[in-house]
């Protein structure tokens, strides 16, 4: 038997945007819509999708969404239906499938957490047609735009937030034999739970956010609102906002010295982006307006109150320059593991004259090859030598004459090789120390425990090659919980720990549960008093107890809600993950 509808959507593909098809009363108008979005969207029908993002698992969606998810897919036991759940941008954020073997179809259908359901992506389908029309939808067989959906039905819902703004949305689908209206009206229910259970964990906070959203945002500018949990961003601000950004961007905004104003001027590190934050004080705490702006595009007007937060600026931007091709020696001064080499090599990279930079480094049990570093300078070569500070008093004349010669044969030929060193001056031999100092720094690191802003760009760096297939992503609470530890390994810790956890954790999202127990427990950075330590200990305690429930956490602590979400506040527990579990 032939398959109008299927034919139906193949003419309209056929005769184009703006052809007619006759649908006989057979395809709704709501179908033929989406038809034509998809068309216009140039979305391939005949692959299944492709596209993947990064999500967020430790949302306040999900968090909503889960229970009620977990409670239907009880009931539909057997029912060879699924539960998807997706964010406003259409990626499948939850599954639920109670069939082992449904879920590795599914799998092998890109029907999975991470894969992007948006009509722009796949075309018609439950998920992404329900958030562009705003209402419930029934999508079935051939109406699906792909044809990797065609043996599918799906009802879907879009899920608001108490002041009405979509957030997601909710779907029911299974085979086209399970085709019922009903799962329309079941979808709705499940919305409908989804919904209150949103309005009941609403903050506060959320309607200041989004007040001061409506208030600055315009259609033009890249505009976000944010506080340590959660953010708001127009379309323009999209590109400048993910999990690793709204961590930064956090630490820098939340260590900004505010006392000169509420308007601050701050360069992103390591790009030609300028942010203009402002601080806003309504609500029960403080957040953010950021207004970005690409420093290669004209400059936006500002207000002449804002100031410009010169402490702040990339490490590399602030201290360090470009690099003259004729400088003969540059040192990059900073403690052991803070990433002295990897400055060196970032400085290297903007000279204008293209020349490869030789590594060698230092160490006590080998000996440095000093006249081969002096071959290679003579050569134009770059030379790279790293942890100076290990030369031994009886070596430092080598280290002497090596830089005593570079610098000569620098003024005498124009030799275009340069001697980079990286060094501490206080781990450093006395002789060691005194030609250091006479070269002076071109850079200095700081630790991770000065600069923790630097930790979310160090960790989406140290992803790229530690997991070059992208497996793996951090969930915001995670990340706030690197941000917290005080790093006493530096880089070198920090390297070590990413590692181990792409190669341990089996999830794509790694959670604050994965990381190891004194990251997990790190205090706030402000010492705590005695008493406080006390109180800080009880509430974790009551919130294990509770599986995190604060209400339940507040009565055994014998004290309000209000008070307990304050003091939450005070100690540095507000993160993304109400316990800091002590055991997992």
């Amino acid at each position: 038997m032939p398959d109008r509808v299927r034919e139906a959507r193949q003419e309209l593909m056929r005769v184009g945007l703006l052809g007619e098809v006759r649908a006989d009363g057979l395809i709704p108008d709501l179908i033929l819509r989406s038809w034509r979005r998809s068309i216009s969207n140039s979305v391939d029908g005949s692959a299944p999708c492709r596209r993947q993002h990064e999500i967020d698992t430790d949302s306040v969606l999900c968090r909503a969404a889960g229970p009620v998810l977990d409670r239907w897919q009880q009931h539909l036991t057997d029912t060879a239906t699924t539960l998807f759940l997706s964010d406003r941008a259409g990626s499948i954020v939850a599954r639920r499938a109670d069939d082992r073997g449904l879920r590795r179809r599914l799998d092998n259908a890109h029907a999975a957490e991470g894969f992007d359901y948006s009509e722009e992506s796949v075309g018609t389908n439950g998920l992404g047609t329900s958030i562009v029309e705003g209402r419930a939808v029934y999508v079935q067989g051939s109406q699906h735009y792909n044809d990797a959906l065609s043996e599918l039905v799906c009802a879907a819902v879009p899920v608001r937030t108490p002041a009405g703004a979509v957030i997601a949305s909710v779907s029911l689908g299974g085979p086209v034999g399970t085709a019922s209206r009903l799962m329309v009206s079941l979808t709705k229910e499940i919305g409908q739970q989804i919904e209150e259970r949103l309005r009941a964990t609403a903050r506060p906070q959320d309607l200041a956010l989004a007040m001061s959203f409506m208030r600055f945002t315009n259609s033009g500018r890249p505009t976000v609102v944010m506080d340590h949990e959660s953010l708001l961003a127009n379309t323009p601000g999209l590109p400048y906002v993910s999990v690793h950004s709204h961590v930064m961007l956090w630490e820098l905004l939340s260590s900004h010295d505010w006392s000169s104003g509420d308007t601050a001027r701050l360069l992103v590190e390591d790009t030609s982006v300028e942010v203009v934050a402002r601080r806003i004080l309504d609500g029960p705490r403080a957040h953010f307006v950021l207004n970005f702006h690409d420093l290669r595009e004209p400059a936006p007007t500002v207000s002449s109150c804002t100031v410009t937060d010169e402490r702040r600026r990339s490490p590399l931007a602030a201290s360090a320059p470009a690099v003259e091709p004729g400088r003969a020696v540059a040192v990059v001064e900073g403690i052991p593991g803070t990433g002295r080499a990897t400055t060196a090599r970032t400085l290297h990279a903007r000279r204008e004259v293209d020349a490869p930079l030789w590594t060698t480094v230092v160490t006590p049990a080998e000996d440095t090859p000093w006249a081969a570093l002096a071959e290679r300078l003579a050569e134009g070569t770059d030379v790279l030598v790293r942890r100076v500070e290990n030369v031994g008093e009886h070596d430092a004349h080598h280290l002497s004459r090596l830089v005593a010669g570079q610098r000569s044969a620098m003024r005498g030929a124009g030799r275009q090789g340069t001697l980079w060193i990286t060094a501490c001056s206080e781990y450093a031999p006395a002789a060691v120390r005194r030609i250091i100092d006479g070269i002076g720094p071109l850079a200095r690191t700081e630790t991770l425990a000065r600069t923790p802003e630097r930790i979310p760009g160090l960790v989406r760096d140290i992803l790229q090659t530690a997991d070059p297939q992208g497996r793996h992503a951090f969930s915001p609470a995670a990340l706030q919980a690197l941000v917290q530890w005080h790093w006493p390994g530096n880089i070198t810790e920090l390297i070590d720990i990413v590692t181990a956890l792409v190669r341990d954790v089996p999830m794509p999202v790694i959670q604050r549960r994965h990381l190891p127990e004194r990251l997990r427990d790190a205090p706030p950075r402000r010492r705590l008093g005695l008493i406080e330590e006390a109180e800080r200990d009880a509430i974790v305690r009551a919130l294990d107890t509770a599986a995190g429930n604060k209400s339940e956490a507040a009565t055994l602590l014998g004290i309000g809600r209000t008070t307990l979400y304050r003091k939450l506040r005070q100690l540095g527990l507000d993160g993304d993950e109400s316990a800091l579990q002590r055991t997992q």
